[in-house]
């Protein structure tokens, strides 16, 4: 399937490679974003495997369970997720995969797939996933209050000026909801800690990577940066976001010193254009914060090959580090 030549596809061989990969493609508008969905698709395929890694995947398990106050769709190996087991490993890594605004819990839940097929250490190692539901609101579903519109103009003014004093305003407010969400997603970790911990109990937090995109990317660095001193996270994977109290970030990220974070944006993203990530990595590195910044060529989307091999690396080298310390 990696040999397969996407731009000699009809739009009838894109849909249904990309609906074989269980992948969506109601969104792509046109026959440019078909074919960026249809490469995600091909890299999203099962890929064989052989050994330790089919053995992993023969005995993972899916279910539905209340994490807090949030109903989670819940993947891992079923000694831990289905609590049989008293004598369970934990899990090499729990990933807590937040959705974007007014989408599902569902979007990101092949992402660990793609990544993968990209990693031999991650095809082979025990991960558990949790992908919680957001809350329905005026906008849909949404983890707290976003003024996107507010956002949307402020990024499109023209006057450089009255452009800096809306952006200031903004990044430094505090939204709606936010607090609450930050106590919701304290006892989801929580909880999800406890479950992959398996007998040997909560998974230390070097072993947790905070995923989102879009409105779930912020409030992910937002609940990395809410952690306590001595509970900084493995990693932040940050797909097309933008940042918000900034005061507040800054403050809490002399409390994490070293947190890694792996940024991503599309060059054509119109909903939260890409300069928004370049904050959110100015606004780390000048705080000890370790972040990578990639950008690719799309919109408000995840990206093709090229991000996922990179968040991959990212992942990969996050395993690497909760087992050298």
């Amino acid at each position: 399937m990696v040999d397969v030549d996407v731009d000699a596809l009809s739009i009838k061989e894109m849909r249904a490679l990309i609906a074989k990969a269980g992948l969506r493609h109601d969104d792509c508008l046109d026959k440019a974003d078909l074919r960026q969905r249809t490469r995600e698709a091909i890299v999203a395929m099962p890929q064989p495997s052989t050994g330790s890694a089919n053995t992993t995947s023969a005995s993972e398990v899916t279910q539905t369970k209340a994490f807090g106050t949030y109903s989670c769709i819940v993947k891992g190996p079923s000694d831990l997720i289905d609590g049989a087991a008293n004598d369970a490993a934990p899990a090499d890594l729990l990933v807590i995969g937040l959705h974007g605004l007014g989408a599902s819990n569902t979007d990101l839940a092949e992402m660990p797939s793609m990544l993968r097929a990209c990693s031999e250490p991650l095809s082979s190692a025990r991960i558990v996933e949790v992908y919680p539901q957001a809350p329905s609101g005026g906008m849909g579903a949404a983890w707290w209050s976003f003024d996107v519109m507010s956002f949307m103009q402020a990024t499109m003014c023209t006057d450089p000026v009255q452009k800096n004093e809306l952006m200031a305003k903004l990044i430094r407010k505090q939204p709606d909801g936010v607090d609450v969400c930050r106590n919701n997603m304290k006892a989801l970790i929580s909880a999800a800690r406890e479950l992959a911990g398996g007998s040997t109990g909560p998974l230390p937090c070097k072993r947790v990577l905070l995923c989102g995109f879009s409105l779930g990317a912020i409030t992910s660095l937002d609940v990395a940066l809410q952690q306590g001193g001595d509970e900084t996270v493995g990693g932040v994977v940050f797909m097309n976001g933008a940042p918000i109290c900034v005061d507040q970030w800054a403050e809490r990220l002399k409390l994490h010193k070293g947190l890694r974070a792996h940024l991503s944006a599309g060059q054509a993203d119109m909903t939260l254009p890409c300069e928004a990530t370049a904050w959110v990595k100015q606004l780390l590195d000048a705080n000890g914060a370790v972040a990578e910044h990639k950008l690719h060529p799309g919109g408000h989307d995840i990206g093709g090959p090229m991000i996922i091999s990179s968040i991959a690396s990212f992942v990969t080298r996050t395993l690497e580090l909760a087992a050298e310390s």
